[in-house]
């Protein structure tokens, strides 16, 4: 940095700087004057800010300068960065069990500054509001529009370290009357009316107020304070992860993500099959009598008979609205005879209908004969006489059939889109919230294209190799001994999770997440299709170059039928939320929270924590199927344990049963849903299961 200076007005001000950069360029601007500076960076370090002084101009400069060396290695280390369930510490309850409970737990960053508190009251505590400013703003509002406002802003590493609350009754309901909050600082604020009953919760020592928990509705009728650790740092998504799956060695953290549990139905048929010739269910089935039944997944984790349907949902219920309906009429025949194969349709009349759009479709000589020609012709490639065509001449057809029938007038709609769809650059514009699929993303020039090409060669060499290592072995053995591979276990999500990496350059979070499901959806179909069609009746190999025209025809229609839970690998560190997709339904258990460490003793430890005014008996399922019972009585805190490797790979759901109407227990209020992973370094969870009044 070159800096020139002179007097103007009696004043000395900056007339010229010019700043020189480690590649040659520079930039400057203003007028040299005689007197004149440069200082230069020490090896090692870089521009990192300014101090001085300026006002309507600069009238003094100078520069900080940070080692290069420092934030590479801050940055690297990311991975290392771990989650500790000591990170978070909740004070008591105060008020009573009225309103409508919440909780900020899946909001509050560490590293999260609070710039102001806002506390609205009158006789009693109407709402209270923390504003967030940074990682990035965010509002935390809790209660009515009652009272006056009275607002604190905090200063530069200023935090709240206390919360006084006094409570007392209105209208036969126990509500908090009156709140003061002290800072770091010994600034306070405060507001209502001060009763007999009153406590003070503080923040223990390097912690501070992060957010709230508690009851409120048009008044706040219970309070309790959420401290975090200050010292304590955010895992992030993007941080650096080691994988051994992919050629260029790393990617961001795998976590399962908000979509992946999002249901599309109201129920989702269970898929059976045989076991294998040593009596073993594949990976994602459990044993139900003579069968392997597919285990709930994340999106339809309550099991109802044959079905798996949606958190929250009501079996009875379920059964009856379909007794009672019987609304898809006499097409459900045609859809239940799909079923064994092909579940989660999102209704049996569109399902059935697009599956059989379909199949008439590659019947016809357009399709069959007419259209592989023209691409051959337009590619350069000879035309068979036996009409056997080229897997890439087949999946050139296959994306202009499927095309055409699910988006035939968006396609022609402009010259661009039908450019592109013969260009094979996609088969319509995407945008930031397009969900891509297999073949768009390997026709791009780009790693993530390469590597699902060459995890798509794997995945037909591995299968192949199963099934050709023994003539003749049972299909079902097939599938146990490959859902058991590298190639499903750590393959498939590595390579996956790397593409959400590259496309959250271009795409919202959502969107890569569901992109990322979809892929896992299609190295579902297909390898499902090569264990599948690997054999015939009587059992035999049937051509690898016959079969594998079939998957390529096949492989990429029925993606909608596929959950794709079985493949999301092992997971890496982060709370529950992020990483295990913890997700919480109406009142019985919001709030709750924990960690999962992919390294750890192999324990999986629940503290049932009840705020509860009445008994409750909780119930864990595991992959839609009854685990165990626990008593908690109202107001304790019972613990249960379990290891990984009895839960792993399933999901995890919670209800609890509840006195309700004349003292008639129920399991309405509430559910909680998680992914239980495994861990080939033991792993950990811990999670706070918090038992509301709901």
């Amino acid at each position: 940095m070159e800096v020139h200076w002179g007097q103007k007005d009696g004043h000395t001000r900056i007339f010229y700087l010019s700043f020189g950069t480690s590649a040659g360029n520079t930039v400057s601007g203003g007028t040299q004057t005689d007197q004149s500076g440069s200082v230069s960076a020490p090896d090692g370090f870089q521009l990192g800010g300014f101090f001085g002084r300026d006002g309507d101009e600069i009238d003094l400069l100078g520069a900080v300068w940070t080692s290069i060396e420092t934030t590479t290695t801050s940055s690297s280390s990311s991975a290392t960065t771990t989650v500790s369930d000591s990170d978070i510490v909740l004070s008591e309850l105060y008020g009573g069990p009225h309103g409508v409970a919440f909780s900020d737990i899946n909001l509050i960053k560490f590293q999260q500054t609070v710039s102001s508190f806002t506390l609205r009251s009158g006789a009693r505590v109407d709402a209270v509001t923390l504003q967030i400013t940074a990682p990035e703003e965010l509002t935390m509002n809790h209660g009515g529009t009652g009272g006056s406002d009275v607002t604190l802003t905090l200063g530069a590493g200023e935090y709240i370290t206390s919360m006084e609350a006094h409570w007392g009754k209105k209208d036969d309901h126990t509500r908090v009357f009156y709140l003061n909050f002290v800072t770091s600082f010994g600034n306070s604020i405060s507001g209502g009316t001060e009763t007999d009953d009153e406590a003070t919760a503080t923040a223990p020592d390097g912690f501070q107020l992060a957010g709230f928990y508690g009851r409120a509705e048009d008044e706040v009728d219970q309070l309790g304070a959420i401290w975090t650790r200050i010292s304590a740092n955010d895992l992030a998504l993007t941080d650096v992860e080691e994988s051994s799956s992919l050629m260029y060695g790393t990617t961001i953290r795998n976590w399962v993500g908000p979509t992946i549990g999002e249901s599309s139905d109201t129920a989702c048929y269970r898929k059976s099959v045989d076991f294998n010739s040593t009596n073993i269910c594949p990976l994602g089935y459990g044993k139900d009598g003579g069968d392997c039944v597919a285990q709930c997944p994340l999106s339809y984790p309550v099991s109802c008979s044959l079905e798996c349907i949606p958190q929250n949902d009501d079996c009875a219920l379920e059964v009856l609205s379909k007794w009672l309906g019987r609304y898809c009429g006499s097409q459900c025949r045609y859809c239940w005879r799909l079923r064994r194969h092909s579940h989660c349709v999102q209704s049996c009349e569109v399902g059935y209908h697009l599956c059989r759009e379909y199949y008439h479709a590659y019947q016809l000589d357009v399709v069959v004969y007419d259209l592989p020609v023209a691409v051959c012709t337009c590619l350069g490639i000879p035309v068979p006489a036996n009409a056997k065509f080229a897997d890439t001449v087949l999946k050139v057809v296959e994306g202009i059939v499927k095309q055409a029938i699910t988006n035939g007038d968006e396609i022609v709609s402009t010259a661009e889109n039908v450019l592109n769809l013969l260009t094979g650059t996609g088969a319509l514009n995407t945008t930031d919230s397009t969900v891509d699929e297999l073949q768009d993303l390997m026709d791009t020039n780009s790693t993530c294209g390469y590597e699902l090409k060459r995890l798509t060669d794997h995945v037909v060499r591995s299968v192949n190799e199963v099934r050709n290592a023994t003539p003749g072995v049972n299909v079902d053995d097939v599938r146990v001994s490959v859902y058991q591979s590298s190639i499903v276990l750590n393959d498939i999500p590595a390579v996956t999770n790397y593409c959400t990496g590259e496309l959250l350059g271009n795409k919202t979070l959502t969107a890569a997440y569901e992109t990322r499901d979809m892929l896992r959806k299609t190295f579902g179909v297909i390898i499902d299709q090569l264990i599948e069609t690997g054999t015939t009746d009587m059992g035999e190999s049937v051509a690898e170059d016959e079969y594998m025209l079939k998957v390529s025809n096949m492989g990429l229609v029925a993606l909608s039928m596929i959950d794709p839970t079985a493949y999301l690998g092992e997971i890496d560190d982060g709370t529950l939320y992020d990483a295990l997709g913890l997700t919480t339904v109406d009142e019985a258990f919001e709030g709750s929270y924990g960690t999962w460490t992919k390294k750890g003793d192999g324990a999986v430890h629940l503290s049932l924590e009840s705020v509860d005014t009445e008994d409750v008996t909780v119930v864990i399922h595991s992959g839609g199927d009854k685990y165990a019972e626990v008593k908690v009585g109202a107001g304790e805190t019972v613990t249960w344990d379990a290891t990984i490797p009895e839960l792993q790979d399933k999901t995890m759901y919670i209800d609890r049963w509840r006195p309700g109407l004349l003292g008639l227990p129920g399991s309405g209020g509430g559910s909680l849903v998680l992914w239980i992973p495994r861990s080939s370094q033991g792993g950990h969870l811990d999670m706070h299961v918090r038992i509301n009044v709901s």
